[in-house]
């Protein structure tokens, strides 16, 4: 990168003097008096943040496919050819396993793409998919050197601040949860969108421009959050704007905020038309925007707790519902704002680009702000990547504004900054050590949650999960109970103990459960829409207990409530095809793979009443379509297709 020149001299800015004294002036804005780069400690640089990033995140490289890793990685077998990529980006139904809603309310088609390149590469081996999430990792914290570097032009400002980023604790879940893979993505194109940005500003070519706005578009496919990032370059320009007036800052920028303004607006209609909503239909937390937003003044607190006193960590964070601001939390919570206001504030008259790296935060909390409710938790650790890099900027900075300090006053205290320095390293990498093994495998995943939030619905759910997947019923239903008892309309808790009083045989009480599930949302539709999974379950469990009938009734109903139900759909084939109505039952399977063509069984079921009615050709078709698809569950079939001359 070239170096900048500027018309404005140190003193104007208030600056030292090489006697010491501070000129006049209050503002001190680093920018406007650059000195020369000095690129001898960059390669150092890279290597020690290499090295340490590897150090502390190889003991999560064992790891398995933990909690939403299932749906969008080991159930999705969409990402099982790279000739479904356009799909990805077209159809939200290719995004997760057909039988979860995920696919339909989370459209990051680029974190897809990466699963399905994974795939062709590692199978369903997760050791790879690991490694890929520690590349980006890595790719985030060198591009992130380079912005800070940008930023400040200091090297030990950029290195600082891109060990604190690659170390800090809070970042685990985004790097270890393969799952998070968004946020990684989305934070590498942030950093080279403004990179773009910086150049182009340095050298006004429109080129850069033009690259900068499609890297911004590219990050928005990365993860919605990054909507934030017009925001971003606005603050950027009145940060660096030195002592030019307002009006002329934005005179100067506004055609280029408007550009990415568009951009921005641009993908929010294209995801709107693909997905048809903004939300994953979460209606508020505490069940008024009132509540809502004193619950995530809490929320906010808590996030910057984590960044300056880094503990605590969990899968599931539990903010409890209040509904005045005098509540202690609330107060609390709102004093640590103010602090963080008044910071703000200072920082705005002694050190622009510290400001900036500060509201950066807050703007990267705008889209997680549940302004509109984020589904299944009001805060996570993952949310905050990219905006956890403000703050760890304006750190960056004071730690290497100690070190010079220290080094401008004597040897001792130079070694001391240092030492200081290397120690609160250590003590991150410690901590992301010793998570990475909550990571190891769903059950120690949600053992950890559980033992940090024992009051936390999905983590008893989830663990609960986990032990039904070891055919331990008993501690299922007594961790779904857990999860129920602290949200009793916890619909998806009340299914899972359904499915797990089916496996015991207690049909009466899988029943019971199932209906109440049924219950609840019809007393609470605010909820979300009807979920048809609760009928389809009572299909299975009406299945179970020999009523067939009943138990087309229920499928029907889930059909109705979605007509694109697949599984529901392929069910209903399936009776039709025990009732020998071959007509009807390739109508639901047809109808079933309009839904979703990458469910591998219902292609087997079409491919079986096609050759019973001497159709080899269409059976033909179907049979390759089922083993193109088939996990390794479908091995024998496979198998004897194979000797039929399929």
């Amino acid at each position: 990168m070239e170096k900048r020149t500027h018309k404005n001299n140190g003193a104007a800015n208030g600056r030292k003097s090489p006697s010491g004294k501070t000129a006049a002036g209050p503002v001190v804005n680093i920018r406007d008096y650059m000195p020369k780069r000095d690129f001898s400690s960059v390669w150092v640089h890279f290597f020690a943040i290499i090295v340490l990033t590897i150090a502390i995140y190889s003991n999560g490289m064992n790891g398995v496919f933990v909690g939403d890793d299932i749906s969008f990685i080991k159930e999705n077998i969409a990402i099982r050819s790279l000739a479904n990529i356009p799909d990805f980006f077209l159809s939200p139904k290719s995004l997760a396993a057909g039988d979860t809603e995920w696919g339909t309310t989370i459209y990051r088609p680029l974190r897809t793409v990466s699963f399905a390149v994974d795939y062709a590469l590692f199978g369903l081996q997760p050791y790879g998919y690991h490694a890929v999430s520690l590349a980006l990792h890595l790719i985030a914290a060198v591009s992130f050197y380079f912005v800070v570097l940008g930023l400040f032009n200091i090297a030990g400002v950029a290195f600082l601040s891109a060990l604190l980023f690659a170390a800090h604790p809070v970042h685990i879940e985004a790097v270890t949860w393969i799952a998070s893979r968004a946020d990684l993505i989305g934070m590498v194109l942030f950093n080279v969108t403004f990179l773009a940005y910086m150049r182009y500003k340095d050298v006004r070519r429109k080129g850069w421009l033009a690259a900068s706005l499609a890297l911004s578009f590219l990050s928005y496919m990365g993860k919605e959050t990054m909507v934030f990032l017009p925001g971003i370059i606005i603050l950027y320009d009145y940060a660096t704007r030195n002592r030019r007036p307002v009006s002329d800052t934005i005179k100067a920028n506004i055609v280029s905020w408007v550009l990415f303004t568009i951009v921005c607006a641009a993908y929010l209609f294209i995801r709107m038309s693909i997905t048809g909503r903004m939300s994953q239909n979460q209606g508020w937390w505490g069940g008024t925007a009132y509540s809502n937003f004193l619950m995530m003044a809490e929320a906010t607190a808590t996030y910057i707790r984590l960044m300056v006193v880094p503990y605590g960590f969990t899968f599931h964070y539990i903010i409890d519902p209040v509904y005045s601001v005098l509540a202690p939390k609330v107060v609390v919570s709102l004093v640590v704002i103010l602090a963080s206001i008044v910071l703000i504030i200072y920082s705005h008259f002694r050190n622009r680009l510290v400001f900036f790296s500060l509201v950066w935060f807050y703007l990267g909390l705008v889209p997680i702000a549940n302004i509109i409710p984020i589904s299944f938790s009001m805060m996570a650790e993952r949310y905050i990547y990219v905006a956890s890099a403000g703050p760890i900027i304006a750190a960056g900075y004071g730690l290497y504004r100690l070190y010079r300090y220290a080094t401008e006053r004597s040897l001792g205290l130079q070694r001391l900054a240092v030492g200081g320095i290397v120690v609160l390293v250590l003590i991150f990498s410690v901590q992301v050590i010793i998570r990475n093994d909550d990571y190891k495998d769903e059950f120690a995943f949600y053992s950890s949650a559980v033992a940090v939030s024992p009051d936390s619905p999905p983590s008893n759910k989830g663990l609960a999960d986990q032990y039904y997947n070891k055919k331990d019923y008993a501690k299922a239903i007594e961790y779904y109970e857990k999860a129920i008892a602290a949200d009793p309309v916890y619909v998806e808790a009340l299914l899972g103990e359904a499915v797990a009083y089916r496996e015991t045989g207690e049909l009466a009480k899988a029943l019971a459960a199932a209906r109440k599930a049924a219950l609840v949302e019809e007393k609470v539709p605010s909820l979300k829409p009807r979920n048809p999974l609760i009928k389809f379950n009572l299909g299975n469990i009406y299945k179970e207990m020999g009523d067939l009938e009943a138990a087309r009734a229920e499928w029907e109903a889930a059909v109705e409530l979605n007509p694109e139900y697949p599984e529901a759909l392929n069910h209903l084939g399936i009776y039709w095809q025990m009732k020998e109505d071959n007509a009807k039952a390739l109508s639901m399977f047809e109808r079933s793979l309009k839904a979703n063509r990458y469910n591998a069984e219902t292609h087997y079921n079409a491919a079986l009443i096609y050759e019973a009615l001497g159709n080899r050709e269409k059976a033909g078709v179907h049979f390759k379509s089922f083993m193109g698809l088939a996990g390794p569950e479908y091995a024998y079939e496979v198998g004897e297709l194979k000797k039929k001359g399929y």
